[in-house]
């Protein structure tokens, strides 16, 4: 019996070597056992035994391109961006600026870029309906209660002497819109208004301005009235050149003028649209966190400055623009943009009409639910 032990020890000890034999060169040296101090009890776990597994190399971030626009309807977009909200979920993001929406289209649709925000006009509706392939997804601005960031504006010299007080003053007027013109977002939450009036945009010299050229040319005479965006309507106001007549607040409350769209391949890719779209909720609420006080007037400070880089105003005015109206959810009115296609459709500016299929696939609001459900709701 004591030479079976022998032998088999001999056989324990070989084997031990030839592993050790065996073993790669170049693995990394284990770290030396942390001494127990003295006292402790035995059960102690030494720290060898406690240490976790070195973690694997962290992912490179995925790059994603997000087309803007110097607007403070992007003050989602530009605070996710400047607080790291992106980066935080493992994004590189690129913010591509753009003067139009109707540039940004295209741009989304051939995939030069996966993210942007643009109106529910009647380009992208065209667009939809010849097969472009997009998501609509989330809430870019909606003309909340109190929240009219965009609004009708009179020239000041027009206004004094008592015309475009109303909206019946309308009548004959050129008025700018940004292009096209008539086949706008904001032109349908006017002509939901003028229509309560007895008139329609047909009643009105419509003008295609971008927001920029819309500020000169209320200060130099050359259009009479504008509907106007922030941080453009602010401009003009602090110039003296206009006066506000009406919020589109008032002209269609709760209307959803801004949508955040996705191109198809970032929606197909659920983890990285998911990131976007949690980066995207975080800002809007740490937005509307700020603009009420809930986070202190240092926050709201900082977040003031994130826009005026943004839109290139200085902070005092940013602090005194209308404030952005935002679903807290992310989630856009759904029944103002069908409003918004008939009213475009019943203006002959969408010759197609989109199939039931393609109505049904253009929305992306699927994958807002999916985040809310990770992350909470909040009161509407």
């Amino acid at each position: 019996m004591a030479k079976l032990l022998s032998r088999t020890a001999g056989w324990l000890v070989a084997l031990l070597l030839l592993a050790g034999a065996c073993a790669p060169a170049a693995g990394p040296a284990r770290p030396a056992p942390t001494a127990t101090a003295p006292g402790a009890g035995a059960s102690a776990p030494t720290a060898a035994a406690s240490a976790a597994p070195a973690s694997a190399p962290a992912a490179p971030p995925t790059h994603v391109r997000i087309a803007t626009q110097p607007l403070a309807a992007d003050a989602a977009i530009a605070i996710a961006q400047a607080r790291g909200y992106f980066q935080q979920e493992g994004l590189d993001t690129e913010l591509i600026v753009f003067t139009n929406s109707s540039e940004m289209i295209p741009a989304l649709a051939t995939e030069q870029v996966d993210v942007t925000g643009f109106g529910s006009n009647a380009a992208t509706w065209n667009a939809a309906a010849r097969g472009v392939g997009f998501k609509l997804v989330l809430d870019k601005g909606s003309f909340r209660p109190g929240a009219g960031f965009a609004a009708l504006a009179v020239r000041k010299d027009l206004y004094d002497a008592g015309r475009g007080h109303r909206l019946e003053d309308l009548r004959g007027l050129s008025l700018a819109m940004t292009p096209p013109g008539k086949a706008t977002t904001n032109g349908a939450a006017l002509g939901a208004a003028l229509q309560r009036v007895g008139m329609s945009l047909d009643d009105l010299s419509v003008q295609p301005l971008t927001f920029p050229d819309m500020v000169p040319a209320l200060a130099n005479g050359s259009i009479d009235a504008a509907i106007l965006s922030e941080p453009f309507l602010a401009r003009v106001l602090q110039q003296g050149t206009a006066v506000k007549v009406m919020g589109q607040d008032e002209m269609y409350p709760n209307f959803t003028v801004g949508v955040v769209g996705y191109a198809n391949a970032l929606y197909a890719n659920r983890p990285v649209a998911k990131a976007v779209t949690r980066a995207y909720i975080r800002a809007i609420r740490a937005y509307q966190a700020a603009l009420a006080g809930q986070s202190g007037d240092a926050d709201r400070a900082e977040i003031d400055e994130i826009i005026a880089r943004h839109t290139g105003l200085d902070a005092s005015i940013v602090h005194e623009m209308v404030p952005i109206g935002f679903s807290p959810n992310g989630l856009p009115n759904q029944e103002s943009m069908l409003y918004v296609y008939q009213f475009f459709r019943d203006l002959g500016l969408i010759p197609e009409p989109l199939s039931d299929a393609a109505m049904a696939n253009i929305w992306g609001f699927e994958l807002v639910e999916e985040v809310l459900n990770e992350i909470g709701r909040q009161p509407e």
